[in-house]
């Protein structure tokens, strides 16, 4: 089917909206034209309760979908008021979406895929896992977050190729950041593409890792979003070009969220981009 129906606002069903932890919620929607366009690592835009209070919506990935059950699935984290009214409703109700917006990951023949995921950054990634997998990709998993709750849909990525876990208080996998068994494995392997989505100083790190060793490496940036049509300016973000300052600003929402990580300026002082990886701006 063809992704004509990308980007309309359509309204969704709520199949299932449970929590993973003390602060972290799976809605399940039934979403049937928005689940045939979906590609990995695109997102949607949701209208959190009925009428414009709050006025915008709010931005999250695409954790899974599922083309034939006419199926979408997001993880989100409650952070604020908007959040909070999400994890209040139920199933059988129904919820406004914007989607699915923006480019996703692409892929052009890969044979081995690492994934690598930080916190609320390990949403999107599952989708691209399930994809590549499907396809007979190799598919190797690096996990990190602040405790073992946050490691989110870990045992679905143990079922699809080797899993590397990590946690800042070592309550699960290795006591280490993300990056540690990442560059250990890439010591004595090479995958052909790198997926990395989490907070930017995750993806920073990660993309010193793979850039100097010449991996291709994608990394998903998601901005505190207004609009998700690239009209508010928002989201806007440093990347490389051919300009007299060495670089442009780029609508995460319009241009992204995906971008290849040598292409991505992470350097710039936080306070001129307003910089988040992503995990979402879920507030």
């Amino acid at each position: 089917m063809l992704r004509e129906d990308a980007g309309k606002i359509q309204m969704a069903t709520i199949v299932e909206n449970k929590p993973l932890a003390s602060d972290v919620y799976h809605i399940t929607l039934q979403a049937p034209r928005l689940a045939a366009a979906a590609k990995p690592g695109q997102f949607v835009m949701v209208r959190v309760a009925p009428g414009f209070a709050p006025t915008l919506r709010r931005p999250f990935s695409l954790h899974r979908f599922d083309r034939e059950a006419g199926r979408i699935e997001l993880i989100y984290q409650v952070l604020g008021k908007g959040t909070a009214l999400l994890a209040g409703r139920k199933p059988g109700e129904e919820l406004e979406l914007l989607g699915p917006l923006g480019n996703g990951f692409w892929f052009s023949g890969e044979s081995r895929v690492a994934l690598v995921g930080g916190g609320m950054g390990i949403t999107p990634l599952l989708a691209a896992a399930e994809h590549l997998a499907g396809e007979g990709k190799e598919v190797v998993t690096f996990l990190g977050a602040r405790t073992g709750d946050y490691l989110l849909a870990a045992e679905k990525f143990a079922h699809l190729g080797p899993l590397y876990l990590t946690t800042d208080d070592g309550s699960r996998g290795e006591k280490a950041l993300v990056t540690k068994p990442l560059a250990e494995y890439l010591e004595n392997n090479r995958p052909d593409l790198v997926l990395a989505c989490g907070p930017l100083p995750m993806l920073r790190a990660v993309a010193e890792v793979v850039n100097s060793r010449g991996i291709p490496a994608q990394v998903s940036l998601e901005q505190r979003m207004g609009c998700g049509l690239g009209v508010c300016l928002g989201c806007a973000f440093p990347i490389r070009a051919e300009t007299p300052e060495g670089y442009t600003y780029k609508r995460v929402c319009h241009d992204g969220p995906v971008f290849w990580a040598h292409e991505v300026l992470f350097a710039l002082p936080a306070e001129t981009t307003k910089q988040g990886g992503c995990s979402d701006e879920q507030s």
